[in-house]
């Protein structure tokens, strides 16, 4: 035992010494050096070697030197290479192109380098030889088509340097490399040139070369399937079948053959040997060959079969070859985050906008100023009274001078009475009754307005300080594409197509699977110049393409950009029932529901309390639902958007602001229903014949920062009802809201459910005080 840990230890060693810097640089040395010499032993037609030249035009860096020094020996030794001193002159000149150059990185690292340092020398020095023998045009030919040989040979084998030396510097199994047909046939094409120089070592006139590459076509082929086999067998057939005069069709036989073995591989090692041999003697029939040269064939093919079978399977190298076909598109996977984060950054810095729209709607009613109060109500008392030419005219001075001493009560009282006004504005005016009401009622709005701008302006302030909250929404976006088993791009493309027909021009869709196999489509359109989509045609048309039923999209804008998403139909549907009364009757209600889809096969309600009543509960209870809808609409969980909503109602200064939060979820698909609470008043769940009401202990947004949701969950089904109150429902107890619900018939529209609560609340409220009442009903079906 001792032993083995001496060895695993050791063994753990070599491996850390050999990621050092040195060591890599000796190995890149004397890997070099060794394909140098190896390469330019290898024959093209015969008698010409342009490998060594392109081995060094390949090499890395730092393996440049010890290239050239290894093709140079190789060179150099006897070999049937016509005029070696040529080669010699081209392998100078090459070195010294790459030498002169080496500081370029980007002309080093473009992909064609490779081949035009190998390409050139070859070039001129097969026409030096041309012009200095006077050779026919056919030699020329062979000059020319060694150069391009040459060029190609150094385009395989500097892409086969660049995936071993990633493969170096990759550790760990998810940043392991995995090949595609292009690196299969750079590797073998390699493999191949590497080989040639063993062809000519026969035993009995069967070459061990041509072993080797049939070795290397069944290896191919069972790593890589039929693509590895295929590519593999045509590489290998290409160039065994130019090395030797007569063995042209082994081009033939190679291709067919690893062809053939990818097929069969997945049956085993035996199926794909014997599928290789089979077709490798059905090509070398075909073609015509002589008896010789199909027998020592047949026994380079069985040699190779033999050791193939006794190669044990390597899942490393399977790993390699292996393309997994649901893996994550990078380019599909790249655009869908841009666009999520780039809603979710939109929706905020719009979450202000909510209270600014608010503002907007109530500068309408109310006005701008202190001057505008009176201005507002002297148009609407004085226009149609008949001594408003006296009051204005002759006395005009008195009437302003009276206007102007009402600042002071105004600001002390927030409202005027009557002996507030002058003796003698009060002994001419026969309306001044009716004057007081109107200018606390323009002032009441006023004040409202400067309420409105002044919590807009908190909101702003607050929300661009809490910059955790954005990493705590970008966390929870994380979460959610980890949900995503793959993208299927053929779907996103079918849906771009029928898009694009329907006259909108997309710019980007994305069809993504979740672990649950539903499917999701998103799509981003601009808004400009765009035709109208119809959204049950498009919803037909896109259930067709992807061959699953979808429910129509849910859409949501940012700037000029609008953003379809649509999830497959779910199970369940739900009915809704909507009551609301403002306390007072007045025009501004502090309860605030917005209902909607998320586009992710879920109904969400959200049902917001302002505090107290009238126009600044309305502002906080309508920015509340309003932000926690665009929020999370954009792909925001519920705790991120409950921290950016209360961190935009806390004011830092001025008066205490706050507001409840009720939240109902419902996965349409399951029935899985969250509950989710802060300072909200009871729901009611009525199931079958059995109720119960829904608490929980928590604080409204809006008080203190940190505050969380209190929640709870439960499974839901058709019939199921859910009842949202706020809690100028449950005032007065909610005992007789439990039966009022249970008494119920479900073929009844919810919204008379709703209206009868709402009804009955204010019947029931006795202490004296009024306040806004709301129900919403949620029905299964």
């Amino acid at each position: 035992m001792m032993e083995r840990v001496k060895v695993r230890a050791w063994i753990e060693t070599i491996g850390e010494q050999l990621h050092t810097e040195p060591v890599r640089k000796a190995l890149t040395a004397a890997a070099s050096f060794v394909m140098g010499l190896i390469c330019s032993r290898g024959l093209m037609f015969g008698k010409y070697a342009p490998f060594g030249i392109a081995a060094v035009a390949a090499a890395p860096r730092g393996g440049l030197w010890a290239g050239a020094m290894g093709a140079f020996l190789g060179y150099l030794l006897p070999s049937p290479v016509y005029v070696p001193a040529r080669y010699a002159a081209a392998l100078v000149a090459v070195t010294a192109i790459r030498w002169a150059l080496s500081e370029l990185k980007t002309v080093n690292s473009h992909q064609l380098f490779a081949p035009a340092a190998a390409f050139l020398p070859l070039l001129l020095t097969g026409m030096t030889m041309v012009f200095l023998n006077g050779s026919v045009s056919y030699t020329a030919a062979l000059y020319v088509a060694e150069s391009f040989l040459g060029a190609g040979s150094a385009f395989f084998l500097k892409r086969t340097a660049n995936i071993l030396t990633g493969l170096e510097n990759r550790e760990g199994p998810r940043n392991r490399t995995v090949f595609d047909t292009g690196d299969i046939a750079a590797v073998s094409v390699s493999v191949g040139v590497v080989l040639l120089a063993f062809s000519d070592v026969s035993v009995m006139g069967v070459s061990v070369g041509r072993i080797l590459l049939v070795l290397l076509v069944l290896c191919c082929a069972r790593a890589g399937g039929i693509a590895g086999g295929a590519v593999a067998g045509v590489a290998a057939g290409a160039i065994q079948g130019m090395a030797t005069a007569g063995l042209s069709y082994l081009s033939g036989a190679y291709g067919l053959g690893g062809l053939m073995a990818g097929v069969f591989a997945p049956m085993g090692a035996v199926a794909a040997a014997a599928a290789f041999i089979i077709s490798h003697g059905v090509a070398s029939l075909q073609v015509g060959a002589g008896g010789t040269q199909i027998f020592t064939g047949s026994i380079e093919v069985a040699v190779a079969t033999v050791a193939y079978m006794l190669i044990p399977r390597s899942r490393r190298l399977g790993e390699l070859f292996g393309v997994r076909p649901d893996t994550l598109s990078g380019g599909a996977l790249r655009g869908n985050i841009v666009m999520r984060l780039r809603y979710a950054a939109q929706a905020l810095l719009s979450v202000s906008d909510s209270v600014d729209e608010i503002s907007k709607k109530l500068s309408v009613v109310c006005a701008p100023n202190l001057q505008g109060v009176y201005n507002k109500s002297t148009e609407t008392i004085c226009a149609g009274c008949g001594m408003s030419g006296v009051c204005w005219r002759k006395y005009k001075d008195q009437t302003l001078d009276n206007f102007a001493q009402l600042y002071r009560p105004l600001k002390e009282k927030e409202r005027l009475e009557t002996s507030d006004f002058t003796k003698e504005f009060s002994g001419r005016c026969c309306r001044v009754g009716e004057m007081r009401d109107e200018i606390n009622k323009n002032y009441a709005r006023y004040l409202m307005k400067e309420a409105a701008e002044l919590r807009a302006a908190q909101v702003r302030e607050v929300v661009e300080g809490h910059f955790h909250t954005t990493a705590g929404i970008l966390e929870e976006m994380a979460g959610e594409f980890s949900m995503y088993q793959r993208f299927d791009e053929e779907a996103a493309g079918r849906v771009a197509a029928i898009l694009r027909e329907s006259g909108v021009m997309p710019l980007e869709v994305c069809c993504r699977v979740d672990r649950f196999g539903r499917m999701t489509v998103e799509a981003e359109i601009s808004r400009e110049r765009q035709r109208r989509l119809n959204r049950a045609a498009f919803t037909r048309e896109v259930s067709e393409a992807c061959g699953r039923v979808f429910a129509p999209p849910c859409v949501s804008s940012a700037d000029d950009r609008c953003r379809l998403q649509m999830c497959q139909r779910p199970q369940l549907q739900i009915g809704r029932g909507f009551s609301q009364y403002c306390a007072g009757g007045g025009a501004f209600c502090g309860d605030s529901t917005n209902v909607f889809y998320d586009g992710c096969g879920r109904l969400i309600a959200v049902l917001s309390d302002g505090m107290g009543t009238g126009g600044r509960a309305a502002v906080d209870g309508a920015m509340t639902s309003a932000m926690a809808e665009s929020l999370l609409k954009a792909g925001i969980g519920f705790d991120s958007m409950l921290e950016t909503v209360n961190s935009a109602l806390i004011a830092k200064s001025g008066d205490e602001s706050l507001a409840t939060m009720d939240v109902a979820c419902i996965d349409l698909f399951s029935g899985k229903t969250e509950f989710l609470k802060a300072g909200a008043a009871c729901t009611v769940l009525r199931k079958g014949r059995h109720s119960e009401l829904i608490e929980a202990s928590s604080v409204p947004v809006g008080i203190m920062p940190g505050v969380e949701f209190a929640g709870t969950e439960r499974e839901l089904d058709v019939g199921d009802i859910i009842v949202m109150v706020s809690d100028g429902v449950v005032a007065a107890g909610s005992e007789w809201l439990i039966d009022l619900v249970m008494a119920w018939d479900e073929e009844e529209n919810p919204n008379l459910l709703a209206q009868r609560i709402t009804d009955e609340a204010r019947k029931r409220r006795s202490d004296g005080h009024e306040d806004d009442v709301t129900a919403l009903v949620l029905v299964v079906q």
